[in-house]
């Protein structure tokens, strides 16, 4: 697959490390909700390949995608991508990956940590866009009030969409202000009661969590089969 060309168009910061990047491809770019792309960072030779999740919901005829990435300190990928100027170009490959939606005729959980929830705001966008009336429920695990993002985003998706709901839980809040929930996604998953049989379960993140939320899935008695995951190292 050659490189493709894209321009970053829009420059969103959501937190101190977390951005959302629009691009505009010089071409047609078609994908389905969930998959990636690589971009080529050219900082130095010889350059080097970082794969992203597309956070925005397939468009018919459109150039358009973007991707929400945390800046890591160090990072060679996502320090130049956020150094990178409106109007500069890149190139990327893709799109690529099979993590997508499975079954509109099932409920769905979404589990994630962190910018993990970056491939699952274009699944869940597209299903309900498409018409998909089961329930669609997202468990959003973060550590700090500082450090919530797309909550603008998921209140008028649950306030437009009868059938979406979401829990964003926080595992050290820094103060009381906050009246939501505490602990990690996993500490919510052990003390909820979940649908086994009629639900498949999307899991995004570091792979410590991912083991821990497919423990838990299993021991809860959900398949192996309903359990879909992205593993982002």
């Amino acid at each position: 697959m050659p490189p493709r060309v894209a321009k970053l168009s829009k420059k969103f910061q959501f937190t101190n490390d977390v951005v959302e990047l629009h691009f505009e491809s010089e071409d047609l770019f078609e994908f389905e909700a969930g998959q990636f792309v690589t971009f080529i960072v050219k900082d130095q030779v010889p350059p080097c390949f970082r794969a992203y999740s597309i956070s925005t919901c397939p468009e018919k005829n459109s150039h358009h995608f973007a991707t929400c990435l945390k800046v890591i300190e160090g990072g060679r990928g996502s320090n130049w991508l956020n150094n990178l100027k409106i109007g500069d170009e890149l190139n990327f490959i893709g799109p690529s990956g099979n993590f997508i939606f499975q079954n509109p005729e099932k409920k769905a959980f979404f589990i994630t940590t962190g910018t993990g929830i970056t491939p699952f705001c274009s699944m869940i966008i597209d299903q309900l866009q498409k018409g998909n009336k089961n329930n669609i429920h997202l468990l959003f695990g973060l550590r700090h009030i500082k450090h919530i993002f797309y909550k603008e985003l998921l209140d008028e998706l649950s306030e437009k969409y009868s059938n979406f709901s979401y829990q964003i839980t926080l595992s050290r809040p820094e103060d009381e202000s906050w009246d939501g929930s505490i602990g990690r996604v996993t500490k919510i998953l052990e003390e909820i009661d979940i649908d086994t049989q009629n639900t498949d379960y999307y899991i995004c993140g570091l792979k410590a969590m991912i083991d821990e939320v497919e423990e838990i899935l299993k021991k809860k008695g959900v398949p192996e089969t309903s359990m879909h995951v992205e593993k982002y190292d």
